[in-house]
């Protein structure tokens, strides 16, 4: 290759400032661009090299006897990697652009006379055509990275969840070092919340977008546990009183939303465990919650619920044989009728047995509320200022509740 003695000359100019460049390059990349303000001193480092390797291959392109290839820039795949973590991918082309455009501007200032000019105007043609390929190049390299890398944190986070549902120990590693990173270890608080589809098939790529809203909904200082499985989403967070107040409100209105964006889920909390140990105890309360329900949508928690009413939420063959035939007989009758007379006497319990508050509370009027206890105590035969008898009815009415539900 015959090569022009003034090009020549301008790249040789060129190579014995690349040094000087490559500063003056990566201290503007890291004062222009926000994103790389806060580098740490190896990153910083990292963003120098790349920024000479850039300089270099444009410099060698640019008296090359063919166009610059991706195999020519092979050095950008470990930088990528390293910026995923940190920069978007638009931060990572403007960088290029950044350290391209001194290089541009040295050769400008090298142009003194005729011939310098012409080879500074030969670098100008061959620089779009590297912008072309390095740009593109940058770009899928990057993204490829950050498919690699989240594919990779995917894996992780299912391993780990897998682990601490079999109640594994945790070995130093990823998996631990994932679990610390989303608020996770021995001995704190820890509630599971599942959510399940209103619908089948489910797909998974929506099922990962509803996992990354109620992420976010549950409000904490940093990201929990996350996890798509199967046809399933769990998350598992540290809690706290502050953050526990407003979470059903919050798990709330991403439900309401993702069921307008065509995503319905029933999503369930466990009480609070202490520690990792605890999680599967955690997990199996909230999946227990998730099945007495049934297919009704919405979000339920088991720290709203009373022993009474966690007790009674699945059918019980047991304690359905344990409760007089006709009380069971007085539920269905009732219930057929639209439950009037188990409505007052629940409002009754929940007023402490004053009949007066209880019928305020359904709109009637208190000798309407009297009667209807009548009623209950006439068709039951129980006595209803025994808490005993009380209790075997509302026991009744809420295993036919859950009757209903699984029906």
């Amino acid at each position: 290759m015959n090569l022009d003695p003034a090009i020549a000359a301008l790249r040789e100019a060129l190579e014995q400032r690349l040094e000087e460049l490559s500063d003056v390059a990566a201290a503007r990349i890291l004062s222009e661009i926000p994103a790389y303000r806060d580098f740490d001193d190896q990153l910083r480092r990292d963003v120098r090299a790349h920024v000479f390797s850039h300089l270099s291959a444009s410099l060698q392109a640019l008296t090359a006897d063919r166009d610059v290839t991706r195999e020519d820039l092979l050095f950008v795949r470990p930088h990528a990697a390293r910026r995923t973590r940190r920069v978007s991918v638009t931060d990572f082309i403007q960088a290029f652009y950044v350290g391209e455009r001194v290089l541009w501007d040295a050769a400008l200032d090298l142009a003194r006379d005729e011939e310098s000019r012409r080879a500074a105007l030969a670098f100008a043609s061959h620089l779009p055509r590297y912008f072309e390929v390095a740009t593109t190049h940058a770009a899928e390299v990057y993204l490829e990275a950050q498919e690699e890398l989240a594919a990779t944190g995917e894996r992780i986070r299912r391993d780990l969840l897998e682990d601490l549902l079999a109640g594994r120990e945790l070995e130093p590693g990823p998996r631990l070092d994932a679990a610390r990173g989303a608020g996770l270890r021995d001995g704190s608080s820890l509630q599971v919340i599942l959510a399940t589809p209103g619908q089948s098939p489910v797909d998974e790529e929506l099922l990962r977008g509803g996992a990354a809203a109620l992420a976010r909904a549950t409000g904490g200082p940093t990201l929990p546990l996350a996890v798509v499985r199967r046809d399933e989403i769990v998350v598992v967070i540290p809690s706290t009183e502050a953050l526990a107040a407003a979470l059903m409100f919050r798990l709330a209105g991403v439900q309401e939303r993702l069921a307008e964006a065509g995503l319905p889920l029933t999503v369930t909390v466990s009480t609070a465990v202490t520690g990792l140990a605890e999680i599967p105890e955690g997990y199996r309360e909230a999946r227990m919650l998730c099945s007495a329900l049934g297919p009704v949508l919405g979000v339920r928690s088991l720290t709203e619920m009373s022993a009474f009413e966690y007790l009674t939420l699945r059918p019980d063959a047991t304690a359905g044989r344990l409760i007089a035939p006709s009380i069971h007989e007085f539920v269905t009758q009732d219930a057929g009728e639209g439950a009037p007379l188990i409505s007052t006497l629940r409002a009754y319990v929940d007023c402490d047995l004053n009949a007066r508050r209880a019928a305020e509370r359904l709109h009637i009027h208190v000798n309407t509320a009297h009667y209807r206890l009548g009623r209950i105590a006439e068709r039951t035969g129980r006595d209803l200022r025994r808490p005993r008898d009380l209790i075997e009815i509302l026991i009744a009415a809420r295993l036919a509740d859950a009757h209903a539900r699984s029906d």
